[in-house]
């Protein structure tokens, strides 16, 4: 799997060609996709004071307009549980992020609305069970490789200013900062894709002090694209 990530890789640093569509690819694209990804991560959190390893499941659905599919409009799903076992400790994270974005080219840029639920224990303690919304953007880079694979770069970069924590404490993300780097290659001709890739989180936590969570992962997934 990674070798065909490093072939397109090398593909695309010597040229790519092909008109690119939402999806960055060549030709019309789905009206309609659905996705899901398993990621095995790996968490170092300054909040409860612990590293550990965790997994994630992911989802999302998305539909596409314009002439040439141009204009996305995007509902993702990103559940990160992690269990701490040097210290009895838990982070989960239950994200909810719609985006709406315009692809120019290779490049996209957009909105994002961010709603979390997140619980956490340190040493068996609550320390928080809070939820809140919050902005920021979404920027990115497509490339067509082959004929039958994709390459893409994301960031996302949201706060959630206003969080409502049932615990005695105030809570605030301050930040978060998303990277993923995945590929995605055709398994059938237009319905079904295999996705694959690495994502790095990084997260300003602040309660009574300010805390800095990472969050790295590497996924594998499905994406199923509907034409009507």
């Amino acid at each position: 799997m990674w070798s065909r990530l490093l072939w397109f890789t090398g593909s695309t640093l010597l040229g790519v060609s092909g008109q690119v569509y939402a999806q960055g690819r060549g030709g019309p694209q789905a009206d309609f996709l659905v996705d899901a990804q398993f990621a095995f991560t790996s968490s170092k959190s300054k909040l409860v004071g612990s590293n550990d390893t965790g997994t994630a499941l992911r989802y999302g659905l998305g539909a596409y307009a314009g002439s040439n599919s141009n204009l996305a409009f995007l509902l993702h799903f990103d559940r990160d549980v992690t269990n701490f076992q040097l210290n009895d400790s838990q982070v989960d994270m239950n994200w909810q992020d719609t985006r709406v974005r315009y692809h120019m080219s290779y490049f996209y840029l957009g909105a994002v609305l961010s709603r979390l639920e997140m619980k956490a224990e340190r040493e068996t303690v609550e320390i928080v069970d809070a939820a809140g919304s919050g902005m920021g953007f979404n920027a990115g880079t497509m490339f067509t490789v082959g004929r039958n694979g994709s390459i893409a770069f994301d960031i996302l970069s949201v706060s959630v200013p206003n969080m409502k924590n049932s615990v005695d404490q105030t809570l605030v993300i301050k930040s978060r900062l998303d990277i993923d780097i995945g590929a995605s290659i055709d398994l059938t001709s237009k319905l079904l894709d295999m996705t694959f890739g690495y994502k790095t989180r990084n997260l300003t936590i602040v309660t009574d002090t300010s805390y800095q969570d990472i969050l790295t992962s590497t996924y594998v997934g499905l994406r199923m694209s509907l034409y009507f």
